[in-house]
Parts: structure tokens; sequence; C-alpha cells
């Protein structure tokens, strides 16, 4: 998964980021507008190059599939669900079957890899939207916190001239909170 993620992190720099910037210096659109164009264009071509297109091929060459039963194996296998209920490559006398198992693996890393892309590219393109602003929380983080234990005070909160208690009462079992004296 590693190495899909690190060749998916390169092709986006060909597939998403040079293309943005050229038609944005050639045709003077927003950034925001091209994106959400590309991201279109990108979706489509995912959808037809490793959705549509291999769906046929498979009810082709799968003789007990459907058209709908071999788009359902693409979905389930490219958005790595993969429940194993539709294997290719499977019925006997198959022609050319190591092959063909062959073709079915790289078809899939390939189609993992695009929707990885794809998914890449709409997490950029809902940051530039400021969509992931929505979607995360305030970044208040002080107004929820209560403290867990009541403190007798830090030494440098005790009056002038008052002791900090010894070390070794910390130690003690009875100095210690328990999960009863926690408010709730």
């Amino acid at each position: 998964m590693l190495v899909l993620t690190a060749t998916v992190q390169r092709l986006a720099r060909l597939f998403t980021h040079r293309p943005l910037e050229y038609l944005q210096l050639r045709s003077g659109y927003s950034h925001q507008a091209l994106a959400r164009a590309h991201f279109l264009l990108l979706l489509l071509a995912v959808l037809v190059t490793f959705f549509l297109l291999p769906a046929a091929v498979f009810s082709t060459l799968e003789e007990t599939w459907s058209y709908l039963d071999a788009f359902y194996f693409c979905f389930i296998s490219l958005c790595t669900i993969g429940l194993g209920d539709y294997v290719p490559g499977e019925q006997p006398g198959q022609k050319l079957r190591a092959l063909y198992k062959v073709s079915v693996t790289v078809y899939l890393l390939l189609g993992l890899m695009a929707v990885l892309l794809v998914l890449q590219t709409f997490h950029k393109a809902a940051d530039l939207h400021g969509l992931t602003d929505l979607l995360l929380l305030p970044a208040d983080q002080h107004s929820d916190q209560e403290p867990i234990l009541e403190s007798e005070g830090t030494p440098e909160e005790l009056a002038p001239g008052a002791k900090p208690p010894p070390a070794s009462a910390q130690l003690n079992t009875g100095s210690r909170a328990n999960y009863s004296s926690i408010s709730r």
C-alpha cells in the first residue's frame, strides 16, 4: 500500500498539479473553477476506464456474469471491499487462465492507483474550496477540558512561606485519587 501511495503522489503531480497550473496560466480562470472541472473530468475518465469498460470485458469473458455482476466486481474490488463472492478466472476450461489472472492483477493495481488519485484530487479540491473546514472541529480546545484531579496547588501557587507536601505523600495510596473521586 505504501508503494501505491507513493506512486499516486508522483502521478498526482503529473495528472493534477501540472495541468491545473498550465490551464490557470493559459486560460486565466480561477484556480477553484479549474480544480472543480479537472476533478469532474478525472472522475469521469476513471469511471469509464476502470469501471464501465472493464465491466463490459469481464461480462464478456466470464460466461456466468452479467454486466451488472461485472460492474459489481469492479466496484467492490477497486473500493477495497473485496467480498470474494465474484472471482474472475475460476471457470473450468478457461483459455489462457494464467495470463488472464495476471491481467486481472495488473488491472486491480492500476485501478487502485486510479481510485486513490481521484480521492487525493478530491481532497485537494475540498481543501481549496474550504470544505474541510466545515467538517473539522473548531480549534477551541480549552472549552471542553476540565481538570480530572483537583490539585492542591503547585509549589509556585502555594502561599508564601508554606511548605509543599513531601514527595513521599504522592506515593501513598491514600493520597492518590481513584475513579470514584472524578466528577462526572
